[in-house]
C-alpha cells in the first residue's frame, strides 16, 4: 500500500540558538541550489551576537520566497559541524531520527513539487512568505525508518557517481591545460629521448611570438576556421533553440522542442555536427559548446558565434581546446572589457580571426591530436553519465510522492 501523508509539523521544530559568544567564523548562507555556501554578505559593523548558530543535521530556510524565482532556499547543514546564520533564516531540526531521517527529508525538499507548493503557499502584499505555519503544514509520505533509510542509501549512491565523475572531470580538465602549457607555451614537450625540449637544448627559431622550436609555425585562427552565419530554413514548425544562456561549458542545458512562431527575433543562424559555438558576450562565463551531434533541428542565437573549420589539417578538437583554454579565454575576456559598449562583448573580426596559433611539427601534432581524442572521449564519457544520473535522480525524487510501504 502506498505509505499515508502526514503533517509535518509533528516531526520537526525550531531551533532558535543565538551566537552569544560572538562567533565569527562560518558565517553561511543558503543557496537556490538547496546547499549551504560561504555568505557574500556585507558584514562590516554587524552585530553577530544576533545571528543564529546551526549545528550539523539541522535544517535552514528563508520564509521570504519573493526574491529567489522558483525555488525556495532551504538546505540540511551536513558538512561542517557548526555554523553561523543570518537571524533572516529559520532553523529547525527533526525531533526524532528513528521515525524521519534527516536526509529523506531533504530529499522531499529538493522535489520541484516542493517548490511549487511553497511558492503557492506564500503569501503577502509587499514580500510572499512561507512561514512556519505553512512549513508544518506541508504533508508527505512517511514510510518507515528502515524503508527510508532504503531510499537514502541508494539517492546517495547516485550523488557519489556523480561527485566521482566531477572529481575526474575536474582531474582531466587540469591534466589537459598543463599538458597544452608544457607544449605549446614552454616548448617542453619530449624530445626523441624523453627528455624536455627547449630545456635539453632544443633548436629554436625567431617568430613574430618569439622563439619556437625548429619546425613549428605560427599561424592565425582565421586560416583554419570561419564565422558560419548561414540562416535556418525553419521549414518544420517546431526546433531547439539555443541562446547564450542555454549553453554552458560545453554542455547543453537542454534539448527542447519549441514552436518556431514563438522563438525571438535573434533564432537565426543553422549548425552542423563539429561547429563551436561561442557567445559573444563575457567570454569569462565560458558560453561554448561542441556540437557533437547531428543538428537538422537546432537554430541557435545570433549573439552566439557558430566557428567552423575551412582547413582539415587539424581536427576540430584541436581548436575547441584552443578556444576554451583557460588563458586564452582570460584574455579574450579582457579584450570584451576593453570594448566600448554597454557590455563586455567580442566578435571574430575584431577578437579571433587574427589570434595567432603555434603549430607544432607533424609529429607533435599527431601526438596531441591522439591526447585530445582521448581526452574527450573520458571527458564527455563523464559528463553525459552524469546528464543521465541527474535524470535517474530526477525520477527517483518525482517517486517519493508514490512509496510503497
Amino acid at each position: 500500500m502506498k505509505s499515508s501523508y502526514e503533517k509535518l509539523g509533528k516531526y520537526i521544530r525550531v531551533v532558535d540558538e543565538r551566537n552569544t559568544a560572538d562567533k565569527r567564523e562560518n558565517l553561511l548562507g543558503v543557496s537556490t541550489q538547496k546547499v549551504f555556501i560561504e555568505s557574500i554578505a556585507n558584514t562590516v559593523g554587524t552585530d553577530f551576537r544576533t545571528y543564529r548558530l546551526i549545528k550539523r543535521g539541522q535544517f535552514a530556510y528563508v520564509p521570504d520566497t519573493s526574491r529567489r524565482g522558483d525555488k525556495i532556499g532551504i538546505a540540511l547543514l551536513d558538512h561542517v559541524d557548526e555554523g553561523m546564520i543570518s537571524q533572516a533564516y529559520t532553523v529547525f531540526e527533526v525531533v526524532d531520527e528513528n521515525r524521519l531521517l534527516s536526509e529523506y527529508l531533504m530529499m522531499w525538499f529538493r522535489r520541484p513539487e516542493f517548490d511549487r507548493y511553497a511558492r503557492y503557499m506564500s503569501y503577502g502584499s509587499v514580500r510572499e512568505i512561507f512561514s512556519w505555519e505553512d512549513m508544518c503544514g506541508v504533508e508527505l509520505p512517511i514510510p518507515h525508518i528502515d524503508k527510508q533509510r532504503e531510499i537514502v542509501k541508494e539517492y546517495n549512491t547516485i550523488l557519489q557517481r556523480m561527485d566521482l565523475n566531477n572529481q575526474l572531470i575536474q582531474k582531466l580538465e587540469e591534466t589537459a591545460q598543463a599538458i597544452y602549457k608544457q607544449w605549446f607555451v614552454d616548448f617542453e614537450f619530449p624530445n626523441e629521448n624523453g627528455e624536455p625540449y627547449k630545456s635539453a637544448g632544443g633548436e629554436m627559431v625567431e617568430s613574430e611570438l618569439g622563439d619556437i622550436p625548429m619546425g613549428w609555425r605560427i599561424d592565425s585562427l582565421g586560416q583554419h576556421i570561419e564565422s558560419a552565419s548561414k540562416q535556418h530554413d525553419f521549414k518544420k514548425k517546431e526546433l531547439i533553440f539555443f541562446n547564450t544562456s542555454d549553453i554552458l561549458n560545453g554542455e547543453f542545458l537542454h534539448h527542447d522542442y519549441s514552436p518556431v512562431i514563438d522563438m525571438p527575433g535573434q533564432a537565426k543562424k543553422r549548425i552542423q555536427k563539429d561547429d563551436i559555438l561561442y557567445s559573444e558576450i563575457r567570454p569569462a562565463n565560458k558560453r561554448f559548446a561542441l556540437v557533437r551531434i547531428n543538428a537538422n533541428d537546432y537554430v541557435v542565437s545570433t549573439k552566439l558565434m557558430v566557428l567552423r573549420r575551412t582547413k582539415f589539417e587539424l581536427s576540430v578538437l584541436r581548436f575547441y581546446h584552443l578556444l576554451t583554454e583557460n588563458s586564452f579565454v582570460e584574455n579574450l575576456q579582457k579584450e570584451a572589457e576593453g570594448r566600448a559598449g554597454t557590455f563586455p562583448q567580442i566578435t571574430f573580426e575584431d577578437n579571433l580571426i587574427n589570434k595567432s596559433v603555434v603549430i607544432g611539427n607533424d609529429e607533435i601534432e599527431t601526438k596531441w591530436e591522439k591526447f585530445l581524442h582521448a581526452y574527450y572521449s573520458r571527458l564527455y564519457q563523464c559528463k553525459d553519465e552524469n546528464r543521465n544520473l541527474q535524470e535517474i535522480k530526477s525520477l527517483f525524487l518525482s517517486r517519493l510522492a508514490t512509496l510503497e510501504e
